[in-house]
């Protein structure tokens, strides 16, 4: 993960967002979350996805997660990403996963509208 890290790093025009949700009583997870997250690695210029993230339990739950959303644009395929998680994810977490998502969106699109600063300047 290291060398991936970098490589995102290395691009000035990667951003981190991230969006949360509350658990249902009902998942596993609960005791030792009582939230679930989501966060994006995202490409400002164009909003792609390079690299997706969850703090599911299960490594196959994150995999599969990471499947629906890599590659797609928050800014022209954010109605299909929403979509493919809500309709590919059946988990008990589904909702949560759907909300922390939208709310993870949510940060993107205000990303577009805000002004992009070189790396170092400051306001």
């Amino acid at each position: 993960m290291r060398e991936e890290a970098r490589r995102l790093l290395d691009n000035p025009d990667v951003v981190l967002i991230s969006g949360y949700a509350r658990l249902p009583d009902t998942v596993a997870g609960r005791h030792q979350y009582e939230r679930l997250g989501v966060v994006l690695a995202v490409e400002r210029s164009t909003g792609r996805v390079v690299a997706a993230d969850t703090t599911l339990i299960t490594e196959l739950g994150r995999e599969f997660f990471r499947v629906l959303v890599e590659g797609l644009s928050i800014y022209d395929d954010l109605a299909e990403m929403v979509h493919r998680v809500q309709t590919r994810y059946a988990g008990q977490s589904g909702a949560a996963l759907c909300t922390a998502l939208r709310r993870c969106l949510e940060s993107g699109l205000q990303l577009r509208a805000a002004p992009h600063r070189p790396e170092g300047e400051r306001p």
